[in-house]
């Protein structure tokens, strides 16, 4: 009995030391506060749709057929208070071939590693990331980013080509110099692996993930029922939008000045090649509309002559 007793004091002496210093599993000398002598397993999940991070996941593999969206989960209450999330750490790989986008709950923000808090992040494919909460709450970094680009190539490119014709919706907005975005399926888009670029096609734009220089080169034939006006051309304008689709969004592009009898005669190129900063969470678009001149009458449209087979064209690379 006296044996038992000893027996009993020691082990409660030992759990309360572990409790008031180091834990040790498989181990009687932790250095650490938790230190496991042997493996460690945690919840993996694989999905292929949009999905919600929840308080059981860990590592999630995305494998969609489709663009996706990981939205994180919010940081209701900042810490020290009772349910925070601080410490918290998400794992995420897209292991498909498309990309996925790591979107942050509400006005919260991710800490991307280079340049402004964004939003949302974007995963190219075979791209990792880590997230961990900082305990934050609200419009403010809530989560801090390591994102791993598998990619051994300096150069990662985004293309995409378009033998499709596209109607512009407004020829009255054409002529008004609004821009009007040239649109792409989710089909025709190529995204080498590792790109430091996303491809939204629910909205139709580029998402940049890293920032740097990138070089850009755009393709588009314009073509119309015809021009009205006094000056016998008019001046077409081939641009890239950053953040917005208005004229003022315009960051680079080009100007063809078109004559009345081969705007309304057939579809002539307009093309341009740039170097642009662009900064992680931009989002850009490749936008048609008149810069001068004469204004187009009819439909206007995207289209290749007979025996073209790409009718817009756009690629990105970052230098």
């Amino acid at each position: 009995m006296k044996k038992l007793l000893m027996g009993f004091l020691s082990l409660l002496s030992y759990c309360l030391l572990g409790q008031l210093g180091n834990v040790g599993i498989n181990t009687v000398t932790p250095g650490s506060t938790l230190e496991i002598n042997g493996s460690l397993a945690a919840q993996y999940r694989l999905i292929s749709a949009d999905y919600n991070m929840s308080i059981t996941d860990y590592y999630v593999a995305y494998n969609g057929s489709s663009v996706g969206t990981i939205t994180l989960p919010a940081a209701t209450v900042a810490y020290p208070a009772q349910g925070h999330i601080k410490g918290r750490t998400y794992y995420i790989k897209n292991t498909g071939s498309f990309n996925v986008i790591i979107t942050a709950n509400g006005s919260e923000l991710i800490d991307n590693q280079t340049g402004l808090p964004v939003s949302s992040i974007g995963l190219g494919q075979g791209w990792f990331v880590m997230l961990i909460s900082n305990g934050a709450t609200g419009g403010v970094v809530t989560w801090e980013a390591v994102v791993i680009n598998p990619t051994t190539s300096i150069n990662t490119i985004i293309s995409m080509s378009s033998n499709s014709t596209y109607n512009l919706p407004s020829t009255a907005n054409f002529n008004s110099g609004i821009p009007q975005v040239l649109p792409f399926t989710a089909g025709e888009v190529q995204v080498n692996q590792g790109s430091t670029a996303s491809w939204d096609a629910a909205n139709n734009r580029f998402v940049i993930n890293e920032t740097g220089i990138y070089e850009l080169d755009a393709l588009s034939y314009f073509g119309a029922g015809g021009t009205t006006g006094t000056s016998s051309y008019i001046g077409v304008n081939l641009g890239i939008t950053k953040n917005g689709i208005g004229a003022a969004n315009v960051i680079a592009g080009t100007r063809a000045n078109i004559g009345q009898a081969v705007a309304g005669a057939g579809n002539t190129p307009v093309s341009f090649h740039c170097l642009v900063n662009l900064t992680a969470g931009d989002v850009i678009h490749l936008t048609m509309y008149r810069g001068a001149f004469d204004s187009a009458t009819g439909t206007v449209q995207s289209q290749a002559p007979a025996g073209v087979s790409e009718a817009r064209h756009f690629s990105l690379k970052k230098l």
